[in-house]
């Protein structure tokens, strides 16, 4: 068996990862460099494919390109995991395999790219096994993270099952799921894990990923807080966080007219809504200029009659908060307003900056700020842990992180028992590791 990793092993995004048994090739998520498409101003998708690699915004799939690729496996709808996928699947002679949310992600971004690339998309729900070839079978074990339908890729192999498990976490309470299936876990432990291939994304964090619900209540006394001091209130989260969406809802309990601005979240939001994660009948949403001019205004004029979930929690120029503090709308934020940030910082340095840039001017208007009403959706290092155990895996690939990142799951993985080189092992993009040497 070898592993090729393609993308996710220098910085944390543009994850993708490729197995390959017996010359048949499974490559597992195609995302975006996060980074470089905002620094592409968000027109990636009219780039051709030579553009795209050209400013590093998805990965060099050079290695396997003339390889018998026999499926495209996507564990979860998040961009840096499904982004670069108009831009290289096209070159495969392949399906790609998904769950249903994941699925209407995915189909999305391939109609709206220039490219259009052609792969069949095949939907996977989780338990069910499918064939990929004589050889290689393919199951989605349920798992949570801060996106529905989020999954653990397990490829059985004569060798041994490859477990992909790049972004992931176990919550004892969730708000729109069950928690992670640990009961399939252990079972796929017992039948002989050949490789496992984590995300390390928050594996240098201490202890446990909170669950969903203590959010839920947290947010649920942020909000009465804001609505008790009076003033506009705003809310932001990552778009796809829609268990997040859904406590903001009940939250507000009928209270304030909701209205969701930005054109991720109405995507997210629409896919959503086709499989009844959600139910937004009485929000509105809006992403054109136009919409959200006419909206802001309305805001403007009547600023507690409103609760304002707007995209931009990350501080990107041109997003939809960046906007509105900007004074692009025909609204102002006054002294007294509120700002709930439902969300971390991506940790890199340009979010980082973004962010600080945001809040200053924020607080410059007055704006009373509540950062962090959130928790992530990445596995802590306890949680790493309880993976590495209910897996027993022969050798560990970790992924999605920078060196940094990699070298603390690799700490981890020797107090378990691993050693670096022997059956653990930190690698870089472009690289092939022979797990049979």
């Amino acid at each position: 068996m070898k592993v090729y990793t393609l993308g996710g092993y220098e910085e944390v995004g543009m994850n993708m990862t490729a197995v390959e048994v017996d010359g048949e090739v499974v490559i597992f998520d195609m995302g975006y460099n996060m980074e470089n498409v905002i620094s592409a101003e968000g027109h990636v998708d009219e780039m051709t494919t030579n553009q795209s690699l050209e400013i590093g915004a998805v990965p060099e799939d050079e290695p396997v390109l003339d390889k018998n690729v026999v499926g495209i496996v996507i564990g979860h709808g998040h961009l840096d995991h499904v982004g670069g996928i108009p831009k290289l699947a096209g070159s495969h002679d392949c399906p790609i395999y998904c769950t249903p949310y994941t699925a209407e992600i995915v189909e999305r971004g391939l109609d709206d790219d220039r490219k259009n690339a052609g792969n069949q998309v095949i939907r996977l729900e989780k338990g069910e096994r499918m064939d990929l070839t004589g050889n290689l079978t393919l199951e989605f074990a349920h798992v949570n993270h801060s996106i529905p339908d989020a999954t653990l890729s397990l490829l059985e192999t004569p060798e041994g099952y490859a477990v992909y498990g790049n972004d992931m976490k176990i919550d004892r309470s969730p708000v729109i799921e069950d928690t992670t299936d640990i009961d399939r876990l252990k079972e796929v432990g017992e039948e002989g894990v050949k490789v496992m291939i984590p995300g390390t994304t928050r594996v240098d964090s201490p202890g446990r990923a909170r669950s969903e619900k203590s959010v839920e209540v947290e947010l649920r006394d942020v909000l009465e807080s804001c609505y008790d001091a009076g003033g506009a209130v705003f809310f932001s989260t990552f778009s796809s966080q829609i268990s997040r969406l859904n406590s903001v809802i009940d939250a507000n309990d009928g209270r304030r007219k909701i209205i969701f601005v930005g054109r991720s979240l109405k995507e997210y939001v629409e896919s959503a809504e086709k499989l009844d994660l959600i139910d937004t009948d009485q929000i509105e949403v809006v992403s054109y200029f136009d919409e959200v001019e006419e909206k802001m205004d309305e805001v403007d004029a009547a600023r507690e009659d409103y609760l304002v979930v707007a995209t931009g929690n990350q501080g990107e120029p041109g997003a939809q908060l960046d906007k509105m503090a900007s004074g692009t709308y025909p609204f102002d934020f006054e002294e007294g307003d509120h700002m709930i940030f439902s969300s971390n910082v991506i940790p890199t340095p340009v979010n980082e900056a973004n962010r600080h840039k945001l809040e200053k001017k924020l607080e410059e208007k007055g704006v009373r700020i509540y950062p962090g009403i959130h928790t992530t959706g990445h596995a802590h290092k306890e949680d790493h842990r309880d993976f590495i155990n209910f897996f027993d895996p022969e050798h560990i690939v970790p992924s999605h992180g920078t060196i940094q990142k990699l070298g603390s799951y690799v700490e981890l993985a020797r107090e378990e028992g691993y050693s670096l080189g022997d059956n653990v092992y930190i690698s870089e993009n472009g690289k092939c590791i022979d797990l049979d040497e």
